[in-house]
């Protein structure tokens, strides 16, 4: 099976994550990055998703998933680690036109979120398309010793320079130029 590989832009858009533990924490960090305007849904919790609750951070329904809980979300993580429910939670997103993550790796949802390498605003997802998470892993700790913070410093100093070469009042006639290996 083949995926798009893109990213979403998820500022105030309801997400919701079925479950509270550690997978299901992940999700919800990741999430909260994204402005994502969040819902955990799950009779117990980490205590990292009880202090975001507690905060203000995220909506907290303690109690276990129910037909008909997905509605009106843009996009789900399932993450009870109950076949079953996963099962179930497919089925409904499925029917309800939600984009459904399962963290258990089956492919009942319909995209996956890949490991990423983040610098800064320079973002890299590794995927193989669902064949090796182990693999992707294996990847992303190979790229993090790769690709050290200052690409994202670069990234910066590449942004900079581009509005200034793209107004042309500026000082674009100052003579600097990038390095072939940042602009390209």
């Amino acid at each position: 099976m083949s995926y798009l590989p893109i990213l979403l832009q998820l500022r105030d858009r309801p997400c919701v994550v079925v479950g509270g533990g550690i997978a299901a924490t992940k999700k919800v960090e990741a999430l909260l990055r994204a402005d994502a305007r969040l819902t955990v849904i799950s009779l117990h919790v980490t205590e990292v998703i009880a202090r975001l609750a507690a905060a203000g951070h995220l909506q907290l329904v303690s109690r276990p998933y129910a037909r008909g809980d997905l509605r009106g979300f843009y996009l789900a993580y399932a993450a009870t680690g109950l076949s079953a429910v996963d099962e179930q939670i497919a089925r409904d997103a499925e029917s309800e036109h939600i984009l459904l993550s399962v963290a258990d790796g089956r492919s009942l949802g319909n995209f996956m979120s890949p490991p990423i390498v983040q610098r800064g605003d320079l973002t890299i997802a590794i995927s193989t398309n669902g064949r090796s998470r182990g693999f992707a892993q294996l990847m992303k700790k190979k790229l993090e010793r790769l690709i050290g913070s200052e690409y994202g410093d670069l990234l910066d100093i590449v942004e900079a320079e581009r509005s200034v070469m793209q107004n042309p009042c500026s000082s674009a006639k100052s003579g600097r130029s990038l390095p072939n290996e940042a602009a390209s």
